[in-house]
């Protein structure tokens, strides 16, 4: 069984010169400063409920009375004079015995143009919002019959060829230019790494830098921007540690700025043999 549309709404949108207004200001002149509470409390049913309206039956007076903490004749003398100073349509009260205006059902509109699904009752639209609700191009109405429910429905627009092409053009055009921007930080990468060459020689630098700078599979970030942290520094001399712990080239700069690798087991054995044999040839002159 399919869920029911949720018609009325969660949350409304509250002018900040609602109190500055001068239907609100007149009404709350003649019912008292509790009736700006009773028109809140009627607008929070009729979007919560309806969205666009309310009926003004026996009942609700009580349930509005009971929410304020005042009485039912305080809510009627407060419906009475909003009808009257245009805060509440008096044509659709005295014809439908409900609550409702312009304003509020253009709230509304304006509240669900996001749903793909909405019902609204013909008859109780003002003339100006029931225009709107015919008019709209996107909507396509079911009506009925005379006071009737009409289901408005968004259509789905299909894109054409044209539409396609250039969505595809305009991505190939952000990854593009993703892609340059990747290069340009690659070189800047490359330049922050120069002035570590002298400490740990250029051949440590190019392998560290060609295993951070490598691009992820759409060329859009290095290896390094991924992770959470990132100081060169550090990173640096992390990298020189686990070359020495596995066995690898100890990269070091002699002092005229050129590089030598560290000497193998070999070497070492071999310079050993060479300083037996000098010693054996100095002690055997002696």
């Amino acid at each position: 069984m399919a869920r029911p549309t949720k018609q009325g709404l969660e949350y409304f949108s509250f002018d900040t010169d609602f109190f500055s207004d001068v239907k609100i200001r007149r009404i709350s002149r003649a019912c008292g400063p509790a009736s700006t509470s009773i028109l809140i409390c009627l607008l929070c049913n009729i979007y919560r409920d309806k969205g666009y309206y309310i009926t003004w039956d026996e009942n609700l007076p009580f349930v509005v009375a009971d929410t304020i903490g005042t009485t039912e004749g305080a809510v009627e003398e407060v419906v009475k004079k909003a009808i009257q100073v245009g805060f509440f349509n008096k044509e659709m009260f005295d014809k439908y015995k409900i609550l409702t205006s312009n304003g509020i059902q253009n709230r509304f509109k304006s509240a669900v143009t996001r749903r793909e699904e909405i019902e609204y009752v013909v008859d109780y639209l003002v003339s100006e919002c029931k225009n709107k609700v015919i008019a709209y191009k996107n909507e396509v109405i079911d009506d009925r019959s005379t006071q009737s429910k009409v289901k408005v429905k968004r259509k789905k627009t299909k894109e054409t060829s044209t539409d396609v092409e250039a969505k595809k053009a305009e991505q190939a055009r952000k990854l593009a230019a993703a892609k340059a921007a990747t290069l340009s930080r690659k070189d800047a990468f490359y330049k922050s790494l120069v002035p570590y060459v002298e400490r740990y020689g250029r051949d440590m630098v190019r392998d560290f830098f060609d295993y951070w700078s490598e691009m992820n599979k759409s060329e859009t970030k290095m290896r390094f921007e991924q992770q959470t942290t990132w100081e060169v520094g550090k990173r640096l001399a992390t990298w020189e540690k686990r070359e020495k712990i596995n066995g690898k080239p100890n990269y070091s700069v002699q002092p005229t700025g050129t590089y030598t690798c560290g000497r193998t087991s070999q070497d070492k054995a071999a310079s050993r043999q060479s300083l037996e044999n000098l010693a054996d040839a100095i002690l055997g002159q002696h």
